[in-house]
């Protein structure tokens, strides 16, 4: 587990989601961009809460290694998504040509 503060928050996430989660915020930056992510963790009254993380430029968060009795909150659909979105970045989708097939029509338009 993680201590995560962030936006004058403490919340308990999961090690693997604070580290897809950093990873992300740090690509994001250098394209000075921002995205939003919706994570479950642990509040401070020790509750399950849905947190959303506002990650861009601009992002300030901290994360520090923490013992807790908790369980780790389920974040695979999070998990999967910032695996998604890093992979993006990281090996963006080749562009393609237009084939010729997709030019019938537009002859007359240039």
């Amino acid at each position: 587990m993680k201590h995560v503060m962030y936006a004058e928050k403490s919340l308990l996430l999961g090690d693997d989601v604070v580290d897809l989660m950093m990873e992300y915020a740090v690509l994001l930056a250098r394209q000075s961009s921002a995205d939003s992510v919706d994570v479950e963790a642990i509040g401070t009254d020790g509750d399950q809460v849905t947190a959303t993380f506002l990650i861009g430029p601009a992002t300030i968060m901290v994360a520090e290694t923490a013992r807790s009795p908790f369980p780790e909150p389920d974040n695979d659909s999070a998990e999967t998504y910032l695996k998604e979105q890093i992979g993006l970045i990281k090996t963006p989708p080749l562009a393609h040509g237009l084939d010729d097939v997709e030019l019938q029509g537009y002859e007359d338009e240039v």
